[in-house]
């Protein structure tokens, strides 16, 4: 998972609910699957299954027509009636998003925390941990983007977690820090990653070195 961004996840989910809203259930429950929530979907009623994915597709309905009351109303019945599922999470973290474009990204940042992290499952809760550090970095907030780290160290985000780490000890002026933290990050990372390259840049800003390439 960790090679994937997080945002794009969700978006993946959303746009697959778009495309295929005649075919809600199989859809919702494949998205579902991807992001961690399939024990949730297993354990549900199949009335309660089809209210909450109906209330979220609405939401998603909403959103990408930019209709946003109505998103807010969707989401704010999804927080009351279906507190429990994991569409209250991925409604957090668009949510955060369209908050932190609107140059609101405190409220973004406490829109993420009032999820209730217990209900979910654990690959779900990584998620919305990791988008709220991505707020507090987005906010210069980088001694809490280190503390939040050392709380939820993101075993599904290894990766990620790592780099995170890094831009915040960068920022910091602890240089030592960040390389170290940028070299577990190219560890995490397959040799063909799409954003290898980018943390390669990062680490040997920190100060780092990179293996010398052979000669062919």
């Amino acid at each position: 998972m960790d090679q994937i961004d997080e945002y794009e996840q969700g978006e993946r989910v959303r746009a697959w609910l778009k495309n295929n809203g005649s075919s809600l259930i199989t859809g919702i429950a494949l998205g579902l699957a991807a992001l961690g929530g399939w024990q949730w979907w297993q354990g549900q009623g199949e009335q309660r299954k089809v209210e909450a994915a109906s209330e979220f597709l609405a939401y998603t309905r909403a959103s990408e027509g930019e209709q946003t009351d109505k998103a807010l109303a969707h989401a704010e019945a999804l927080r009351q009636n279906h507190p429990e599922t994991p569409y209250v999470a991925l409604v957090a973290i668009n949510e955060a998003q369209r908050l932190l474009e609107a140059g609101k990204a405190e409220e973004g940042l406490a829109r993420l925390d009032a999820v209730d992290a217990s209900e979910l499952d654990p690959a779900m809760a990584e998620l919305l941990q990791l988008r709220a550090m991505r707020l507090l970095a987005a906010l210069g907030r980088h001694e809490d983007v280190i503390k939040r780290l050392d709380a939820h160290p993101l075993p599904s985000y290894p990766g990620v977690a790592s780099e995170l780490r890094g831009d915040a000890e960068l920022a910091l002026g602890n240089r030592e820090q960040a390389r170290a933290a940028y070299e577990q990050a190219l560890a995490a990372l397959d040799v063909g990653a799409a954003t290898r390259g980018i943390i390669e840049m990062k680490f040997t800003a920190a100060g780092g070195r990179l293996p010398e390439t052979p000669e062919a």
